[in-house]
């Protein structure tokens, strides 16, 4: 009967932890797309320094993500992010209009990695 009760605590445990996971990516990953969000309107705006440092945040802030997430199960699709935000800095870096499409690259890689951290039943299976 104590076996049955531990597995039963440890399931309950396993489940928080991973909607608790779930729930920071999400929120995470939110935070990241507003922050390109606002490198393309300050780089609309023609304001360099704000987007400058605004990409450098976004850099930052993932890299900061990464150094510290054991949530993340893709790391082949964590370093192409990686590289699409290194692009946003550099395009921010440099006045390039190329920023715009790095900026959407970014944001698109984002959305597949919240797509991916998410349990789903076929996942599980």
């Amino acid at each position: 009967m104590n076996r049955i009760i531990i597995s039963i605590v440890i399931l309950a445990v396993m489940s928080v932890g991973c909607f608790a996971g779930v729930g920071y990516v999400n929120s995470f990953s939110d935070k990241m797309i507003s922050k390109i969000d606002e490198v393309e309107e300050a780089f609309d705006k023609g304001d360099m320094e704000h987007t400058v440092k605004a990409a450098k945040e976004l850099r930052d802030d993932w890299h900061r993500f990464l150094d510290y997430s054991i949530l993340v199960n893709d790391l082949g699709h964590a370093l192409e992010i990686t590289s699409a935000i290194a692009q946003v800095y550099s395009f921010a870096q440099e006045g390039n209009e190329e920023l715009y499409a790095s900026c959407d690259c970014a944001q698109a890689l984002i959305e597949v990695f919240r797509d991916t951290q998410s349990p789903t039943l076929w996942k599980i299976l």
